[in-house]
């Protein structure tokens, strides 16, 4: 029978695994110490007082051997396969694994020593073929190890590991205790094997243990050939999610060829720092400054975009410095209560956006600078708005600022009730080139609507009726005088909702009615300013009567129904300038299906006898590489351009023969196409194609744009498009880009 001394030692060493090396199984005694159990056998013939004796001198010599001391943790075991054991050593050469606190070495050899010498305790580890190391968070592979559990530190010999898309290594990684490692003679590549096409190579590299990398003497090499140097690098790889330097180099459109390189200069916690280099054959140098923060509970976000460029294109008298400044400020209080929104964009000249388009330096914040905070409380909403012109060739309605306050809804003997009130203080400055022409617009603008409504429940309809009132008051108007607006709002809904179906499938039919008014207006259109669509008011009286048909089917899970319908008629009442009281019947429709998505919709107008509107796409998704879709649109010349395409106080307002001659009439007919296909699982082929015909006094057009894009070696994506239309013949662009 094993002492208990003996059965303590072999739960300190562990079970041999033997990952990687071999079947997981168990080591029993006698494997570990196969001379032991020899000398067990011979000893049948001796005393079992020599036995025992030899036994506790035995324990008594190696106790230590396997001891963990100084650690002492129970998560420490060594797991050898077939080891040899001499003066302190345990050996072996067929695999095995030893583990620790935040530590796993794995390898075909290894060499584990626990003893003392001059006096101090020792317990290294040796480790070489095919070798793997866990350390914290980090996992590495190398030639050799050898680490010092003492002091909690060793070296690694030609060592790699991985953050993201990168791979780091070097022909030296030290370990320290903190969980953090230098890296000697380092190399960053988005290449897994050693003999990497290009890669960033660095004198020294230091990762710490809250993933804090910071680098300097970096050099840029293709094939080992030196590029360019870059002083220093930071970066926090717990945020690290985008590549730390692009390059690209693409050939623009009437531009040629353009190189533009971004650099993150400087990352700690939540706040990334870019630098970029931007060269245009034809234009010359420029460069951009760019910021990115985004606090760790994504309620903050800010982000800069500063950019400038000597562009030799530019007359001189002109001047050919030309800058262009974006910021994006957006945060939301911890409640979600509160949100402020600010974005801005000086740029030198008009063309400027136009002349360096490119995604590379767009916020999008659709040139204009404003400022937006709202605040919501269980009973109310404010909200502000600052909208001034930094741009001086920019036509602008300035909002200088606006404010606008709601209260909830609220019931009073089952009527409810809406209002809101907004004040502001309104500039509509034209650009410099207009003032000879026009005058700007600018009044003090104060605003009440409110409404009551309420339902009523008959039978299975739903009857809502609603009446309210707008008022409008301007301290100024064309004749320098102040001016009041005022309308009174009616209408209501009424609407009932049907179920059927089978087992199979639910079908969902909804019939309604909605009538809509508002009467004559205090002022005519002419007798104050028109900031917006909401200064426009004039008599309404309109009906729309329609019916919805939703279709869900019971075995598919998704939200949106395989089929549905909705169709409906306008009757427009004294319309002086409509001769029919049926004025606009409309229908859309869509379905979707696994691999196909279809949607249309269509408008007839009664009046004119023409489709004012008849749209349909379809999309097919036919196996993983090959998608497609086509798109048709037509538009008459009397379907008006409008923001809000069935809001018709414009129809009632003007007569159809002044609409006609306005930019709001424009009939054309449109054809999309478009295509995927995966030619091989590194090459994929996108086809878009945009056709127009119909407009009026102009000709047809036809443009094309094939992109193909191909994965080169270590994550490069070289893109190369061909596009075409009338104007500018064809036009190739080629790319090169780092993918993630």
């Amino acid at each position: 029978m094993m002492s208990n001394e003996l059965k303590k030692m072999k739960r300190k060493i562990g079970h041999a695994r033997g990952h990687g090396h071999g079947h997981e199984r168990k080591k029993d005694l006698s494997s570990l110490f196969p001379s032991l159990f020899r000398a067990r056998a011979r000893a049948r013939v001796r005393a079992r007082s020599s036995f025992f004796l030899f036994l506790f001198l035995l324990l008594i010599t190696h106790y230590s051997a396997f001891s963990v001391s100084p650690m002492e943790k129970e998560d420490f075991t060594i797991n050898l396969r077939d080891p040899e054991f001499s003066h302190g050593v345990i050996f072996t050469e067929k695999g095995g694994i030893i583990t620790a606190e935040g530590m796993r070495i794995q390898a075909q050899k290894i060499s584990y020593t626990n003893r003392i010498e001059n006096g101090h305790p020792v317990q290294r580890v040796e480790a070489e073929g095919d070798l793997l190391v866990e350390y914290g968070e980090h996992s590495f592979v190398g030639e050799k190890l050898e680490y010092d559990f003492v002091t909690q530190s060793g070296y690694l010999t030609e060592g790699k590991t991985y953050v993201g898309v990168w791979f780091l290594g070097g022909d030296r990684i030290e370990l320290r205790p903190d969980k953090g490692y230098f890296i000697y003679g380092a190399f960053i590549t988005t290449c897994e094997s050693q003999d990497n096409t290009w890669d960033i190579s660095a004198g020294l590299v230091n990762i710490s243990n809250d993933h804090l990398l910071s680098a300097k003497n970096i050099r840029f090499r293709f094939g080992r050939f030196p590029i360019f140097w870059l002083p220093s690098f930071k970066s926090n790889l717990k945020y690290f999610t985008d590549p730390p330097i692009r390059y690209k180099v693409k050939w623009d459109k009437g531009l040629g060829p353009r190189a533009t390189m971004r650099y993150r200069i400087y990352s700690w916690e939540d706040f990334d720092l870019f630098f970029r280099l931007d060269y245009r054959l034809k234009r010359g140098f420029g460069g951009a400054l760019e910021s990115k923060y985004v606090s760790p509970n994504k309620n903050l976000t800010f982000l800069t975009k500063s950019y400038g460029a000597h562009d030799k294109v530019i007359a001189i008298e002109r001047g050919n410095k030309r800058f262009r400044l974006q910021g994006l400020y957006d945060q939301i209080s911890n409640d979600e209560k509160t949100k402020l929104y600010i974005t801005y964009d000086k740029f030198s000249d008009d063309k400027m956006p136009r002349d360096f388009k490119s995604d590379d330096f767009e916020v999008n914040t659709q040139k204009r600078s404003i400022l937006i905070f709202s605040h919501q409380e269980d009973n109310s909403l404010a909200n502000v708005r600052f909208q001034p012109r930094l741009n001086p060739f920019q036509s602008l309605d300035q909002e200088l600022p606006f404010v606008n306050i709601a209260i909830r809804p609220f019931s009073v003997l089952g009527i409810l009730s809406e209002n809101r009130v907004n004040a502001s203080y309104l500039d509509y400055t034209y650009n410099k080139f207009l003032h000879n022409y026009v005058h700007n617009l600018h009044a003090a603008r104060i605003e009440t609507t409110n409404q009551i409504y309420r339902p009523f429940q008959i039978s299975h309809f739903t009857l809502t009726p609603r009446v309210g009132i707008d008022a409008i008051f301007y301290n100024n108007n064309q004749f320098r005088s102040s001016i009041g607006q005022g309308v009174v709002t009616y209408g209501g809904v009424a609407n009932t909702r049907l179920r059927g179906g089978t087992s199979y499938y639910t079908h969902l039919i909804e019939p309604y009615i909605t009538y809509d008014g508002i009467t004559n207006p205090l002022a005519k259109l002419y007798q104050h300013y028109i900031f917006n669509i909401d200064d426009g008011y004039s008599k309404v009286n309109l009906a729309r009567f329609g019916v919805k048909n939703t279709f869900y089917s019971k075995k598919c899970l998704s939200m949106i129904p395989p089929f549905y319908n909705d169709t409906y008629l306008y009757l427009f009442f004294h319309d002086k300038e409509l001769q029919k009281t049926l004025a606009k019947v409309y229908s859309s429709f869509g379905m979707n299906l696994a691999s196909v998505a279809l949607k249309a919709g269509v408008e007839w107008n009664v009046e004119e006898k023409v489709w004012d509107y008849t749209n349909a796409r379809t999309d097919w998704t036919v196996n993983e590489n090959f998608a497609c879709g086509v798109e048709y649109r037509h538009r008459s010349r009397f379907d008006w351009r409008k923001s809000d395409h069935e809001n018709y106080i414009l129809d009632f307002a003007r007569p159809v023969s002044e609409m006609l001659h306005s930019p709001l009439s424009d009939g054309r007919n449109t054809l999309l196409t478009r295509f995927y296909l995966r030619l091989s699982p590194k090459v994929t082929c996108q086809f878009q194609s945009h056709t127009g015909w119909g407009r009026n006094n102009e000709p047809g057009y036809t443009s094309v744009k094939l992109d193909l894009f191909t994965l080169l070696a270590c994550q490069w994506q070289l893109r190369l498009s061909m596009q075409y239309d009338k104007a500018d013949g064809f036009s190739p662009t080629a790319s090169i880009s780092l993918v993630e």
